[in-house]
């Protein structure tokens, strides 16, 4: 599996965003709230786009928020692989904003020991096909 998060994987449009919030599940595990919306995939789509949000009110310094974000893309980028293999099996796409929660910045092992536990909760979820 390529380890690259290209463009064409970051979730931008406006109009996916709004569908997300408004029609996307959710689930917590700490720190990361983990807002999906499943779609039947498209030709020549992606299968997965994902976002990151880090509070400004939590975190007043960019710097600080940039690092949280750099962190989690290089912990996604590691990791994707599985949920890639597990929607191509399924034939759907999948839409995820990941709003950090934390109150203080968490080193990377850790972040990366949460994301994957994350990753495996939306794996269960996307391959039961249930709604939590």
């Amino acid at each position: 599996m390529d380890l690259s998060f290209p463009k064409k994987e970051h979730l931008c449009l406006k109009r996916r965003f709004d569908a997300l919030i408004a029609q996307g599940k959710s689930f917590f595990i700490y720190p990361f709230r983990v807002i999906y919306l499943v779609q039947d995939a498209e030709s020549g789509s992606v299968p997965v786009q994902v976002a990151i949000s880090v509070k400004k009110k939590q975190f007043k310094h960019a710097v600080t928020r940039n690092l949280i974000k750099r962190r989690f893309r290089e912990c996604w980028r590691h990791n994707k692989s599985e949920l890639h293999e597990c929607l191509g099996k399924e034939g759907k796409s999948v839409y995820i904003l990941v709003i950090y929660g934390a109150g203080e910045v968490m080193a990377y092992s850790e972040m990366n020991t949460r994301l994957q536990q994350s990753m495996h909760k939306l794996i269960e979820i996307l391959s039961a096909g249930k709604k939590p």
